[in-house]
């Protein structure tokens, strides 16, 4: 199977392989209430053998056991879900976070790409209240919705090998958390001293997917 389509939710899904154990359900028109409510239709359903539920930005991926399913039977079940009523629980925390503005690493750039003033961003940029969508690419990092169109601003061409832990940067129409020291290509306006994800404490992540985030200037 390369990819197929089918109606769960309401909405149309993509189906495609990752790997030989799990199948990732793309809709890049999904909102994140979409994603949310599918993914809790899924794990309301129960299916035998699916042991990870993940949603992302426009995405869930479904991990399943081997020797309890397989990937034809799931699909088939994932069709035959009732779209119902399901009750998300959030416990979705409000974090305000401390950036130093004055540690950016591109702000030449991104003052040209979005004709604004450095202060000008650090306003726009501190007056929204973002949500979590998503974690990845690396351990903790932390992608994050509700960016004014102003700030928008294109990866850099050639990434840096080393960015530091809790870089703030952005990203196309996103901002980010970069929790961890890793190589990456947004463009960085500011640091965090909030650790964000430490392998010592359970669960390792200080914010969780749906948590809301305001920034607050500070140095």
């Amino acid at each position: 199977m390369v990819s197929k389509f089918i109606l769960l939710n309401g909405h149309k899904w993509q189906i495609k392989l990752l790997g030989e154990n799990a199948i990732l359900l793309e809709n890049n028109d999904a909102t994140h209430d979409i994603i949310h409510t599918t993914a809790a239709l899924i794990r309301a359903a129960q299916f035998v053998g699916v042991v990870d539920i993940i949603p992302a930005y426009a995405s869930i991926a479904v991990v399943f056991d081997l020797l309890q399913n397989n990937v034809n039977e799931l699909i088939k079940s994932l069709e035959n879900i009732k779209s119902t009523q399901v009750a998300i629980h959030s416990n979705s925390i409000l974090h305000h976070i401390p950036v130093d503005y004055e540690k950016g690493l591109d702000w030449e750039e991104v003052i040209q790409m979005t004709g604004l003033t450095k202060l000008e961003i650090i306003q726009k940029h501190t007056a929204a209240t973002y949500r979590v969508e998503m974690m990845g690419f690396v351990p903790g990092f932390i992608y994050l919705s509700g960016m004014s169109e102003d700030l928008h601003c294109p990866r850099k061409e050639n990434p840096r090998v080393r960015v530091p832990a809790g870089a703030v940067g952005i990203g196309g129409s996103q901002t980010g958390i970069y929790a961890l020291e890793s190589p990456g290509g947004w463009q960085i306006i500011g640091q965090t001293d909030v650790t964000l994800f430490d392998v010592k404490v359970v669960p390792p992540n200080r914010l969780n997917v749906g948590d809301r985030v305001r920034f607050v200037a500070s140095g």
